[in-house]
């Protein structure tokens, strides 16, 4: 009797060691590192792109806040409609919308506040689901994760929870806002006028070559000049103005926004830089200032040939008195 007893308390033992080493293996499931990141962290190793110089810059890349918030016009008053486009971005797949005048379209995507996508990881030899959420807290930084393999549940939580992140630095993280949209919104912002919902951080053109007709409307072109430092080195330009550089085909290729003596910019991917002066500014867009000698005829006209000023159009909107 003692050694079945014996035996079956051996078994227990067992049975208990291996519910306990299952329990282990349960408690201990590798679940994916949740790495949260802002997007911007791809701007390491800015300072190394040839027309960044260090003396013409008077802040680290970030944004002051144009405009106090109080407007007195809206753009969508001077647009007959807004409507949504039949087809998508072609790489990001984000809606676009059509803002109609006249007979002039411009097609902008609008990027989600939140939104998943897929990245290639090279080592796991896969794509990795991604989570993508802007916080709501200024400056509205974007924060990633990677997602792969959480319930929906924890992605839920996940998500409410980067809704509420902050970074240290006062840091723009519009990162799709191109320089076009960029100027754009600081330039309205600023007259007091609301550009919102085709001209946000969030927004982008679609149409490249639909620009001039909106800045030929909604702006005042009132000089132009040669896209050379040295021959606009003196030049006054207008406060609160927007610099447009346009290269050899007609195309515009880059826009600045000129506040209070200092030159606004956004390249790119990257977070906006403030500048003292438009040379570093010409030396990466402009066809005479750029060090590119290897350039053939048709890669000189693709650079900046000649700059555009653009001011409010003061009849056209219902401004401070």
């Amino acid at each position: 009797m003692n050694k079945i007893l014996k035996k079956q308390a051996v078994q227990l033992m067992n049975c208990l060691f291996f519910i306990f080493l299952c329990g282990n293996c349960l408690a201990q499931k590798a679940y994916p590192e949740i790495r949260v990141s802002y997007i911007s962290e791809l701007q390491k190793g800015i300072q190394d792109s040839h027309w960044i110089l260090d003396s013409d810059l008077v802040s680290s890349p970030g944004m002051i806040p144009f405009g106090n918030g109080n407007y007195t016009d809206s753009l969508i008053n001077h647009l007959d409609t807004i409507q949504p486009a039949d087809w998508r971005t072609p790489k990001g797949n984000y809606p676009v919308f059509l803002a109609i005048w006249g007979n002039d379209t411009l097609s902008y995507a609008r990027l989600p506040d939140t939104r998943f996508y897929y990245r290639n990881d090279n080592k796991q030899k896969k794509k990795i689901r991604v989570l993508e959420v802007e916080s709501q807290l200024p400056p509205y930084t974007r924060f990633a994760a990677d997602v792969e393999g959480l319930s929906e549940k924890k992605i839920s939580a996940l998500t409410d929870s980067m809704k509420r992140m902050k970074i240290p630095q006062d840091t723009l993280m519009n990162c799709p806002q191109a320089c076009f949209f960029y100027a754009l919104d600081a330039f309205f912002r600023t007259h007091g006028i609301c550009p919102d919902p085709v001209i946000t951080r969030n927004t982008n053109f679609s149409k490249k070559e639909e620009l001039a007709a909106f800045f030929e409307h909604f702006l005042k072109h009132t000089a132009d000049y040669p896209c050379h430092y040295k021959k606009v080195k003196d030049v006054s330009f207008p406060d609160n103005s927007v610099i447009v550089i346009v290269n050899g085909y007609n195309e515009i290729i880059h826009a600045v926004f000129y506040h209070d003596g200092l030159f606004h910019t956004k390249n790119g991917l990257l977070s906006p830089f403030v500048y003292s002066t438009i040379r570093p500014i010409l030396k990466g867009y402009g066809s005479k200032d750029n060090p590119g000698k290897d350039l053939s005829k048709t890669g000189k006209l693709m650079l900046g040939q000649t700059l555009k000023v653009y001011t409010l159009n003061d009849s056209l909107y219902h401004l401070h008195q």
